[in-house]
């Protein structure tokens, strides 16, 4: 069974700096292996093993007829047994004895399971697909290799002073890039959100309360416990299927489906439930960490310093801060962001060489 996860653990994304944070690539990269792994391992359960197996009430229906018609179709339990004892009171949870009047609730979601997964990875990688899009690779052209730790110091000297005289020439041109950048934190944002209705529509309105269900259901009593992953997931369900009999009349028969797949859909959707929940919250917090930088001109120095290895005064080199400071009072968000990401794939001392080297770069033009 691990084999059918191959296509995802051998996937391959680009490292290449984008200057994407790290909520970010959570959505793109976790996210997206995540969930297409578990697409790939539903698709492989649903279409090579078997996953419905249904018992008719007479042996005159092909077991192969029976099974495929009623997957195909959809089977149904019945609400009134649903807070019945298994095993005392009912035969299986949901069913017992029908009536031509009972209260159906139908599950036919199952054959869909696959695809609702796989446009749901896809949706995840779309906010990335843009940025690449439209970033033209900015923060990988002008590092110009400065991320590789093996460069000679000569040839490491020569490529700071290139990408200094870059920011200093394109001073106040950055904006528009950071603001795409933003743009493309909202839609992750709203994804997440989106992905949660979506999921929630998708299973019969029970998702939004599933997680909180499942985690009650672990705190009960074993002996009065019903596992709510049966209401949105059940095992066994029921099925009609009509046939002319030999007197040319219409015959009704029941049989009793078994649906092995729902044993790997509760575990997926539990699990994906308490992740959209955390991602919706985490990148929630990068929305406000990012409004955050856009009014609080020190609190982008501080970043800036971490990255420079200054936070904390220094008294060997009270002129690092110093630089940091002037440089934060003369960017433009955009420049600062430029400065953000490129010192997330330097080493802190050369990109405090590089901050020096700017600011120095920069003092001509503001004395004029």
């Amino acid at each position: 069974m691990l084999d059918v996860l191959k296509p995802v653990t051998s996937l391959k994304l680009s490292t290449k700096p984008r200057g994407e944070g790290a909520v970010f690539k959570l959505h793109y990269r976790a996210t997206f292996v995540f969930i297409m792994g578990c697409c790939i391992l539903v698709t492989a359960t649903q279409y090579i093993g078997d996953p419905i197996e249904c018992l008719p009430d007479k042996d005159s229906i092909p077991q192969k007829v029976i099974d495929t018609y009623c997957y195909i179709t959809s089977t149904y339990t019945l609400p009134k047994y649903y807070n019945m004892k298994v095993g005392v009171e009912v035969p299986h949870w949901g069913l017992g004895p029908e009536m031509a009047e009972d209260e159906k609730v139908y599950h036919n979601y199952y054959i869909w399971v696959p695809y609702m997964l796989f446009i749901q990875a896809i949706s995840f990688y779309v906010p990335h697909w843009i940025w690449k899009a439209i970033q033209t690779d900015k923060v990988y052209t002008i590092l110009m290799g400065l991320d590789n730790r093996s460069l000679d110091e000569a040839e490491k000297k020569d490529k700071e002073n290139l990408l200094v005289k870059y920011l200093a020439l394109h001073l106040h041109t950055h904006n528009v890039w950071a603001v795409k950048y933003i743009v493309c934190e909202i839609l992750n944002f709203v994804n997440v959100l989106v992905q949660i209705s979506i999921t929630n529509a998708f299973l019969g309105g029970e998702f939004t309360n599933y997680g909180p269900k499942v985690a009650s259901f672990l705190w009960q009593d074993p002996e009065d416990r019903t596992d709510p992953m049966y209401e949105v997931f059940p095992r066994v369900t029921k099925c009609k299927f009509w046939k002319y009999g030999p007197s040319g009349t219409v015959q009704k028969h029941d049989a009793l489906c078994v649906l092995a797949l729902n044993i790997i859909n509760e575990k997926i959707y539990v699990i994906l439930w308490f992740w959209l929940i955390i991602l919706s919250v985490i990148s929630a917090l990068a929305l406000l960490y990012r409004v955050l930088t856009m009014v609080s001109p020190s609190f982008r120095a501080r970043i800036l310093r971490q990255h420079g290895g200054t936070l904390r005064p220094s008294p060997l080199d009270p002129s690092a801060r110093d630089a940091v400071d002037s440089l934060v009072h003369r960017c433009q968000y955009g420049d600062w962001y430029l400065l953000h990401s490129l010192g997330r794939s330097m080493n802190n001392l050369t990109f405090l060489d590089v901050l020096r080297a700017l600011d120095r770069e920069l003092k001509p033009v503001a004395l004029l």
